[in-house]
Parts: C-alpha cells; structure tokens; sequence
C-alpha cells in the first residue's frame, strides 16, 4: 500500500494544475481555434457551420484593405489605451504617495477606492450614462463654469468614457502603489533624511527606482485590459455617436453580432490580439530583462 502510494504521489503535482488546465483548454484554447477557424472562413452568424466557405485569408485582407473602419478604430484604441494607461499611473502614483504620508482616516480612504474596483463595468457605464444625461448630475455641478455640455456629442463622448474608466480603474493604481510603498524598507529614507535630501530627490532616487518593477506590472495589466475594453463603452454610448466611440472590441462585435459576419468579425478579434501582443511583449521583454 505505501509502495502504491509512492507511485501515486508523484503525479500529485499533475492533480493539483490539472483544474487550470481544464480551464485554459476549454474557455482560452478551444475558443482561440474556433476564432482562427471562423477567421478563414466566410461564415454569416445564424447559418449552419456547414455553409461556410473556406476563404483563406481573404478576412484579413478585407480587414486591412476594404474596412475604412479599422483605422478609425485603432486610432480611438490606441488613445484609449495611452490617455488611460498614462493618466492612471501618474493619478494612482500620486494619491498613493499622499496616503502614505497620512495616518488618520487612511483605512477609511483605501475602502473607498476598494468600491469602484468592485462594481460590474456594465453597472458603472449604466450608471455614469444617467450622470452625463444633459439634466444629470454631471451637468448640474459643471453648469455654473462651464454651462451645460452635450456629452452625448461627437466631441464630449469619448472624453465621457475616459472619466468613467478612468474613476473605475485609478484605485487599481492606487492600491497596488500604495501597498508597494508601504512594503518599502525604510532605512533608505532615514539615511536620505539624515543627509538632508529634498523629498524631490528622494522620491527620484529612491521611491522610483524602488517601484519601477511594480510600475512595469500594473502598465502591462492595464494596458491589456484596456486594449479590450468594451463594457463601460458599449453600456455608455454603445461605440457612438457613428463610430466617434469605436474602439476595436465594438468595432468587432458590430462586425460580428450586427453585421452577422462572423468570419470577418473572428479576423478583426485575431487583429486584436496580435496588436496587443505587439504591444506587451516588448514591455515584458523590458520587464524580464530589469530583473536580471
């Protein structure tokens, strides 16, 4: 019996991964082939599988030369990507460092950024949408200023989705900063201070460096969730006005789901990846490399 055992016990490690590996095949890998497989295929949503017709790469070359769309799209990803990426780590960085000079009522503080981390994206992109609502609360404080804006326009519409991403997901900055400032060892601090270092120069010789692989974690995270980001968009403006909201993950369900046309929507989503592939894999590269 204890022989047996032996046996047993090595493949235990195999156990233990063997519920994530069911997982990743079924809801990362199934799902990838079946897109590459929709991708080089000429197939209409709604239609038996059997009625697709191979097309080869003939998706591809509608996406990159016939969709006047995509370009567009990109364009309005790629803002909404570095305005939130950027504007996240600057905003997250600075309010960590102020709570980390308070004492009183800091718990309190860090719960609260806890709440809009919590909430469902599609609840706070219904929500913010009776906020922009030209009657709404937003309009009511910025009146007396501003006088009241149309957010629902061309103009204010994607500056209405960057506020709302971008009150959902700083105290994700947040929180990780200041849990990382925290876990620093002081006893850099109290030498800089003994030498009578500004705090410019010590948060530039020591905070930084000391928070530049954290720095490099949390733009790699954020820059991928906001390259697909879709809920707050679509429950907000839903892409529009026309395509002035559009970014690639409306662009592709559009493609898909209302267009029907799932064979190029698949190659629009194989796009997707291989642009935000393009543009992690240098920052992990960088990443990897700050470690050795």
């Amino acid at each position: 019996m204890i022989e047996k055992w032996k046996k047993l016990k090595k493949y235990y490690p195999l156990l233990l991964i063997l519920p994530a590996f069911i997982y990743v095949l079924v809801w990362v890998v199934y799902p990838t082939f079946l897109t590459l497989k929709f991708s080089l295929s000429e197939y209409t949503l709604g239609t038996p599988w059997s009625a697709a017709k191979f097309v080869g790469l003939a998706n591809f070359k509608w996406v990159f030369f016939e969709d006047w769309e995509f370009v567009p799209s990109l364009i309005t990803t790629l803002e909404f990507t570095v305005v939130q990426v950027v504007g996240g780590l600057f905003a997250g960085l600075g309010i960590a460092l102020l709570l980390n000079r308070i004492t009183k009522g800091r718990n309190l503080m860090m719960a609260l950024f806890i709440i809009p981390i919590a909430l469902m994206p599609s609840m706070v992109g219904l929500t913010w949408r009776l906020f922009y609502s030209y009657d709404g609360i937003v309009n009511f404080f910025i009146e007396p200023l501003f006088g009241k804006i149309n957010w629902c326009s061309t103009t204010f519409a994607l500056p209405a989705i960057l506020i709302t991403e971008f009150w959902q997901w700083t105290p994700f900055f947040v929180l990780v900063f200041f849990a990382a400032l925290t876990s620093l060892p002081q006893e850099p601090y109290e030498a800089a201070k003994i030498d009578g270092a500004s705090s410019w120069l010590t948060f530039k010789d020591i905070t930084l460096p000391s928070l530049k692989r954290m720095i490099l974690i949390v733009t790699i995270l954020r820059s991928i969730e906001a390259l697909r980001s879709f809920d707050i968009i679509y429950t907000l403006f839903g892409g529009g006005p026309g395509i002035a909201t559009q970014t690639l993950s409306i662009h592709i369900q559009r493609t898909a789901f209302l267009g029907r046309m799932l064979g190029r929507g698949s190659a629009l989503s194989l796009v997707l990846v291989l642009i935000t592939l393009a543009i992690i894999i240098p920052m992990m590269w960088y990443f990897t490399r700050s470690r050795s």
